[in-house]
């Protein structure tokens, strides 16, 4: 009988190796482990870095290790644990099989105490690798030692691929002999390409990688080279150029990887807010400002394009902790970053939270250059916008008065930044139906704008539009279309048919012939607008919901209350995954779907939605604000019909009876 593991050593009878198998055991286990490749001892030849499929992981352990068939449950949870990581599972096969462990929840709590750490004792030979680790390591080290063109820089591309998202990852974030080393890291499996040049990299490799094989006096620096391509790339991104919005989607996801790693490996603060003392920095702060950077214009992309908030304010709190950590509390980039933070509280409907956010940062700007600076004045701007909002109009225009008497200041009375502030109080004015004097301060701007860019420009067509707006406010429908189209005319000129601007005066052109109750009209243009926004920014969208709702208005207006209904829902399930349960605009949404209920005669319907939005307005605006009296109006109004329903079912029943 000869020894099945060795194939060394011959014996007399089964009984006779039995005897003679302690003192074997060492020689047959060093002999097979000095025979065996690490493609030999993981089961894998060709297995590429992608995951397995968890039945075909489950299926596979099971031929392996035979005993643990029975243990179904046991295996999922430990090729769960695994990632489904082909070598991993493979890795952890090998061993159970070899060290006969009983059942595959003893290996996983063996493995979950053990961790990803290195082995430190070894009871066969070098070759054998005792852990994943040691898998990665020495893979690394055969294209280390081999002498393949780039070789030397395989490691280096390795670790800043482990600081990123798993998959579609960009070569163009590694240096040029970087992206020529990643074939070898291809070839030894640790790495895949795509049809498109993207890399991907397994989640446990980059968790080892990251973990035991990137010292810690390395970990600054990749952060460094990582954080400053990003940036570079980035600064290419314009949240009013949809030519550039591919730049975000191809490396936003990345840079807030990377600034994950960044706090895992104490670069920065370890949560958002934390003292910056925590931080070991040296006396360069690049780091820092291109960490920054990539995640300021990484949060503008969520913010304005992909509509994430969570994702966007997660940026932003990481902007902030690093230019904090870099330049201290009182510099302007934290200043701004304080108004990013704002934006998106605004943006939620948080109001109070962002009111905060940017006085913080008007207090730094004041600080730092005094009260007579632009970007002082753009801080009272915003400010005015937030009340404005929020429904206080007394303080929007002291905010708005304070930025246009300190652009006049500045810049004199006849600059395009005094001519925004002018717009700022016109579209205030509108609002409290003070429209001669909006129609002032609308011209004004106008007059500006035609003078210093002259009649085909950007803001000369805002100007248009905004007194197209007022136009439409006040019933001159005939004025109105004279100036959207105006403005149609400019934008389309300069900026195409695809653009968010000509959306929008799509959009307004629809609603002032809406006004005008030609509603077929109104249809086609709202169609038009809703068309650019979804080619522009997708169905999940604020914008893309605003043109949902204005033509289920329309289709409401025609008595087409089936068509109006879906339209306003579509508005309100967008607007609800975007902004919750609680802002004010999906308390729009409800309100105008309540309406529908009233339309058709189903008056519990839609008092519950009136009673919703009442609640919803009166949180985010308070008793006072337009919407929270019609909605309140509505409610008692739906009440008083449903209880003389009520009244007239009971008298049915009573003479029925």
């Amino acid at each position: 009988t000869k020894c099945g593991k060795c194939k060394a050593v011959y014996y007399c009878c089964r009984a006779c190796q039995q005897k003679a198998w302690r003192a074997h055991k060492p020689l047959c286990l060093r002999t097979v482990a000095d025979k065996r490749s690490v493609a030999d001892i993981v089961g894998l030849h060709v297995q590429l870095v992608g995951s397995f499929a968890e039945d075909e992981a489950c299926s596979w352990i099971q031929s392996k290790v035979p005993w643990w068939r029975s243990y179904a449950e046991g295996i999922l949870e430990l090729v769960l644990h695994l990632e489904c990581f082909p070598l991993a599972v493979a890795l952890a096969a090998e061993r159970a099989r070899a060290g006969k462990t009983a059942t595959p929840a003893e290996y996983l709590s063996a493995l979950k105490h053990a961790g990803y750490k290195r082995a430190t004792v070894r009871r066969t030979s070098e070759k054998h690798p005792e852990c994943f680790p040691d898998v990665v390591k020495l893979l690394l080290d055969t294209i280390l030692q081999s002498d393949q063109a780039h070789a030397e820089d395989a490691g280096q591309a390795l670790r800043k691929l482990a600081l990123l998202d798993t998959e579609a990852i960009p070569l163009d974030l590694l240096g040029t002999d970087e992206r020529k080393a990643v074939v070898l890291l291809q070839k030894h499996s640790l790495v895949t390409l795509d049809d498109t040049g993207c890399a991907a990299l397994h989640a446990v490799t980059q968790r080892v990688v990251r973990d035991w094989l990137t010292p810690k006096s390395h970990r600054q620096a990749l952060v460094a080279a990582l954080s400053a391509v990003l940036a570079a790339k980035l600064k290419r991104f314009d949240q009013v150029k949809p030519s550039t919005f591919f730049i975000g989607r191809r490396y936003a996801r990345h840079t807030g990887i990377v600034a994950a790693r960044a706090r895992e490996w104490g670069v920065l603060p370890c949560l958002p807010g934390v003292d910056v003392g925590q931080v070991s920095r040296g006396s360069d702060t690049t780091v820092f400002d291109n960490i920054g950077s990539m995640c300021r214009q990484a949060g503008h992309f969520y913010e304005h394009v992909s509509t994430q908030p969570r994702e966007a304010l997660r940026m932003h709190l990481t902007t902030l902790d690093s230019f904090v950590t870099g330049q201290g509390r009182n510099h302007q980039w934290v200043a701004a970053s304080y108004s990013d933070i704002g934006n998106v509280y605004r943006a939620q409907g948080k109001y109070d939270l962002a009111l905060v956010q940017l006085q913080q940062s008007l207090k730094i700007l004041i600080r730092a250059y005094g009260g007579e600076h632009g970007d002082v004045a753009t801080m009272y701007n915003n400010i005015g916008e937030l009340y404005q909002e929020q429904g206080n109009q007394e303080e929007a225009h002291v905010a708005f008065k304070q930025s246009l008497e300190i652009k006049i200041r500045l810049f004199g009375a006849h600059h395009p930044l005094t001519a925004f502030a002018h717009n700022n109080i016109g579209n205030l004015l509108r609002l409290q139906c003070r429209f001669a004097e909006a129609l002032i301060q609308h011209v004004r701007a106008l007059e500006i704008h035609k003078n210093v860019h002259g009649a085909i420009h950007p803001r000369t067509a805002d100007s248009h539009n905004n007194l197209g707006l007022v136009w439409q406010q006040v019933g001159n429908y005939p004025n109105a279309l004279k100036q959207h189209l105006l403005a149609l005319d400019i934008r389309t000129k300069l900026l195409g048919h695809f653009h968010p601007d000509v959306g929008a005066s799509y959009n307004n052109i629809g609603m002032a012939y809406d006004s005008q109750g030609d509603h077929e009209k109104a249809l086609g243009y709202l169609e038009k607008s809703l068309d650019v926004c979804t080619q522009m920014f997708g169905y999940r969208h604020p914008q893309t919901a605003d043109r949902y709702n204005n033509i289920g208005g329309v289709y409401r207006a025609l008595g087409k209350y089936e068509e109006a209904f879906n339209f306003y829902q579509k508005s309100l399930v967008i607007k609800m995954q975007v902004f919750g349960q609680e802002h004010s605009l999906v308390a729009d949404a409800k309100y105008n779907i309540g309406r529908v209920h009233e339309n058709r005669d189903e008056m519990e319907m839609a008092l519950a939605l009136f009673i919703e939005s009442h609640k919803m307005y009166f949180k985010a605006h308070g008793p006072s604000h337009k919407m929270t009296k019609s909605a309140a109006d509505a409610v008692q109004k739906a009440t008083v019909r449903v209880e003389q329903r009520q009244r007239e079912t009971s008298k049915t029943q009573v003479v029925h009876q």
